[in-house]
């Protein structure tokens, strides 16, 4: 207790109540340079996060000082200050792999800096071995049983808060490294002419390259055999994980720039439509890049993911972020036209940042399938009918139900008897709860949802629960009619 203004106000400081994050994040990235291990031990909040993740044994060997890597150990951070004072190195110093539109960073800084920029509240993020490559990234194990064999996401996934997995770096390993930029305006030679021997013959508008500036590097992972790998873990183990993932890029010679890779788009027309598409529900696409002033080239899956984070908060893990101004100094790289954005946006369903009326914002939150569990896309009616599902809030909504529900469920299993009317009548709240926010479509709560109770066992009980989410407003339709002189004007969504 403090005494100021002549002991006449007593000030007792109390920390902040900390919060449970709606939606929690995780990334898997490079780190390259220093460790300072002392920092984490300095932040004991984070340190009882890992405890109440069940890595008990990972935070008594940190403590002990081993490994003094850190790599393959998720660290939960509430703040991008909190991760470069752990990895004071990784926004400046290069890496192994280097490209001559990527440079040499690693992406992971840049994106820990942009999701709390965008309002992120907590973000797990696990370093990788570089050395390690692709292979990294991917899981050891087909199981998250044994947490000390954990690799790659499945460090991650093992955490059961975590709702959205993002890996910038390795979107920058697929990347080819001698894939060229937009061809520069090359100037006419000048006359022949003497010149002073001090003056300069570069005119900045020709490119001169070492041969040995971008040394041999590996060629990128087959897109296809990624995808399944990580997305099939995920349905696996964590089917209520969203993986946020960019488009690799490839070289039109007919456009003379990068553009999105055409064998990226066929991979993910042949995984939809040859009886696994049901995998594309995890993953939600996103192109192009981002380049600004102080960077060439980083991922966008950072701003995504804290803004997505942010409306969790503010509005509701249903609710889209699509069409809010993201917190970046940097535009999209490359720019598409409206024709590009609208073809992407429709097939095979990516979600495209755009650059208008002076801010970046994330046209549509696509899906390249519906959200729903492939027993009920596969019995679709007709062709389109669950359209209205290709969005990545709806995932999002049916994951945060997975994850409550489970919470609850561990909460009631030693407190509650099978013929206790409470799970019921929780099970009503929560749902009411839901239909209130406008999670839930329907006049009366009772058009909303309906549970279902039975006992098909001794000391059993089994309770069925059909839910109607609401549907995204996908497009606005705005009708005008003139009616004998008199304007009528009616708006649909669809």
């Amino acid at each position: 207790m403090e005494w100021l203004a002549g002991a006449r106000v007593a000030l007792t400081p109390r920390p902040v109540p900390r919060r449970d994050a709606v939606l929690e994040v995780a990334m898997l990235g490079h780190c390259p340079g220093r460790v300072r291990l002392a920092r984490l031990h300095d932040l004991t909040a984070a340190l009882e996060d890992m405890r109440a993740a069940g890595l008990n044994a990972q935070v008594d060997a940190l403590l002990a000082g081993e490994p003094a890597e850190l790599y393959h150990r998720p660290i939960p951070l509430r703040a991008s200050a909190e991760f470069h004072d752990i990895f004071p190195d990784a926004a400046a110093a290069g890496t192994g792999y280097a490209s001559l539109l990527a440079g040499q960073g690693a992406w992971l800084a840049q994106a820990v800096d942009d999701f709390f920029a965008n309002g992120g509240e907590k973000l797990w993020v696990v370093r990788v071995p570089e050395e390690e490559g692709q292979r990294g990234f991917l899981p050891a194990d087909d199981s998250l049983l044994h947490a000390e064999a954990l690799r790659g996401i499945a460090t991650v996934l093992a955490i059961p808060s975590v709702a959205v997995l993002a890996l910038p770096d390795l979107e920058r390993l697929q990347i080819p490294a001698r894939l060229p930029d937009f061809s520069r305006v090359r100037l006419d030679n000048p006359d022949p002419c003497f010149l002073p021997c001090g003056e300069t013959l570069s005119d900045g508008h020709r490119e001169r390259r070492n041969p040995g500036e971008i040394p041999h590097a590996p060629d990128p992972a087959p897109l296809e055999s990624l995808l399944r790998e990580i997305l099939a873990f995920v349905a696996r183990n964590r089917p209520d994980v969203q993986c946020l993932l960019t488009l690799p890029l490839a070289y039109s010679g007919e456009l003379d720039s990068p553009v999105a890779d055409p064998a990226a788009l066929k991979t993910l027309a042949a995984i939809r439509d040859h009886g696994s598409g049901s995998l594309l529900r995890h993953g939600q696409f996103l192109f192009p890049y981002l380049r600004g002033p102080r960077f060439a080239l980083r991922s966008p899956v950072g701003v995504v993911a804290g803004q997505q984070s942010a409306v969790a908060r503010q509005a509701g893990p249903w609710r889209s972020m699509a069409a809010r101004p993201l917190t970046t100094d940097a535009l999209p790289y490359p720019r598409l036209c409206v024709a590009e954005t609208l073809r992407l946006r429709d097939e095979p369903g990516i979600g495209v940042l755009q650059y208008r009326s002076g801010r970046v914002s994330l046209d549509d939150e696509r899906l390249v399938v519906p959200a729903l569990p492939p027993a009920d896309s596969a019995n679709s009616p007709g062709p389109g009918r669950f359209d209205p599902f290709r969005s990545a809030e709806a995932m999002r909504f049916l994951g945060y139900l997975r994850r409550q529900l489970q919470r609850l469920g561990e909460q009631l299993v030693f407190r509650a008897d099978h013929r206790d009317p409470r799970p019921r009548l929780l099970l009503d709240q929560f749902f009411r709860s839901l239909h209130a926010q406008g999670a839930l479509r329907g006049r009366l709560p009772e058009d909303a949802y309906r549970v279902t109770e039975s006992q098909p066992g001794e000391g059993m009980m089994l309770f069925e629960i059909m839910v109607a989410p609401a549907l995204p407003i996908d497009r606005l339709f705005l009708t005008f009619t003139n009616l004998d002189g008199e304007w009528q004007a009616e708006v649909a969504g669809g």
